[in-house]
């Protein structure tokens, strides 16, 4: 019986992280994790981490940095 609960949570705890991603059509937490494939040589939609790369421009944004780097309109 012990052993029939803890399958079952390990069960529930796996189903609940892969519905996270079932919740991402279009990719942010993978693009978020660095995950999602890009083409060579593509600007990301957006970055949360260090300095803004080329191409790219600082927004405000509620983070640890106070900004995010999202791509230059031209």
């Amino acid at each position: 019986m012990k052993n029939m609960f803890k399958y079952g949570a390990l069960l529930a705890l796996l189903l609940a992280s892969a519905s996270a991603y079932a919740d991402d059509p279009t990719g942010v937490l993978l693009q978020e994790r660095g995950l999602a494939p890009r083409p060579a040589g593509a600007i990301p939609e957006f970055s949360d981490v260090g300095p803004c790369p080329a191409g790219t421009q600082s927004h405000s944004f509620p983070n640890a940095q106070g900004y995010r780097c999202m791509p230059s309109r031209q």
